[in-house]
């Protein structure tokens, strides 16, 4: 089995008239919603890409004469999704092997999330995988096309939901960290929320907790998290520097997902890489040793080390009460304390930046 007998049929062929505005062309950054999902899907190595067009399909036609993909019409466009979903199953080619079935008002779909589900359809032989976020299932279902009859075959009454819950014991619910697979436009309100949640650089909050339960972090470890990421808020409302607050946070939140393994910051950023939130991964890879250039403007890195040097477990308690509870710890063993006392420095040379910058004393010593 190969992406080669994969596609992916979006439909776009409806009125979209409880948004009041054409959902397939609305803007999400610097492409409409129909160009960013091909765009997705081309990514994670999909070459079978049918769209089913219907209402205003002369525009969608335009937009798309560059793109290499299969342009579906549906007359009946007007008899709902369901019928737009047959059309395009009618027309994809007989050698495919599944389908991600992708309304284009869940636009925001990550090529990883696809790739999830795809590695566990592979894996696992079922016939409908879904994607779950924080126990909710979402969109795209990646269907197996000995399914295709019995969807062709219907009736449409319960549309797709019905047909598919006929084989629920031949599905999977795959857990994933990608808020996007719950996140339609049906509405403006709708469109502004995804367009927020698009122009950021990091996973939001709700994310993070769906990352740290995919790596299975523990509780206590996920409070501790949890505290630094309120020191970095506090830290960054203090200085009122420019940072990417939402990257940072999100760091904060996710330092310590590898903390029961050897090398956890690195093992760490190496997970968020595999993720591809480079960002992140470059600010939690220092957070456990980094080297302060003291004529240098303070930046991100430090930020995110003085939080964690702030927080024992999830107590705020002042750095001095740290680092002596941690050389008491380390008694006898002088390369341990001498690791200690470079990250005691390296904290003290943090502080005297963020004093000149606030013009202040630091509170939390």
């Amino acid at each position: 089995m190969t992406k080669q007998n994969i596609a992916v049929l979006i439909i776009a062929a409806g009125y979209s008239s409880r948004m009041g505005d054409f959902k397939p062309l609305l803007p999400l950054g610097k492409m409409s919603a129909l160009e960013r999902l091909i765009e997705t899907y081309q990514a994670h190595g999909i070459g079978h890409i049918y769209v089913v067009v219907g209402h205003r399909q002369s525009d969608i036609r335009e937009v798309l004469k560059e793109e290499n993909v299969s342009i579906v019409y549906n007359e009946d466009y007007d008899k709902g999704m369901f019928n737009s979903i047959q059309k395009g199953l009618q027309a994809m080619d007989e050698t495919l092997s599944a389908f991600y079935m992708q309304p284009v008002d869940i636009p925001l779909i990550k090529a990883q999330t696809l790739e999830c589900l795809y590695e566990a359809y592979e894996r696992e032989g079922k016939g409908v995988i879904y994607p779950t976020f924080l126990g909710r299932k979402g969109h795209p279902p990646l269907i197996d096309m000995k399914y295709k009859e019995q969807i062709l075959l219907s009736d449409g009454e319960g549309g797709l939901k019905k047909v598919l819950e006929a084989f629920c014991d031949d599905a999977l619910h795959v857990k994933v960290y990608d808020q996007s697979v719950l996140m339609d436009m049906d509405t403006k309100e709708d469109y502004e929320a995804l367009k927020a949640y698009g122009a950021l650089h990091a996973p939001n909050e709700k994310e993070c907790c769906a990352i740290m339960e995919f790596y299975g972090v523990d509780e206590h470890i996920i409070r501790h998290c949890e505290a630094v990421g309120k020191m970095v808020l506090v830290l960054l409302d203090e200085c009122q520097l420019g940072f990417d607050k939402n990257t940072l946070f999100a760091a904060a939140l996710l330092h310590d997902i590898a903390r029961k393994e050897k090398n956890h910051a690195l093992v760490g950023a190496q997970k968020l890489r595999a993720m591809g939130y480079e960002a992140i991964a470059k600010l939690i890879e220092t957070h456990m040793d980094i080297e302060v250039d003291t004529h240098a403007p303070l930046n991100a890195n430090e930020i995110l080390f003085l939080a964690d040097k702030l927080v024992n477990e999830d107590e705020v308690c002042g750095f001095e009460k740290r680092f002596a509870k941690a050389l008491q710890k380390c008694e006898g063993n002088a390369e341990a304390c001498d690791n200690i006392q470079k990250r005691l420095s390296a904290v003290k040379t943090i502080i005297a930046k963020i004093q000149i910058l606030t013009c202040k004393d630091f509170p939390y010593g």
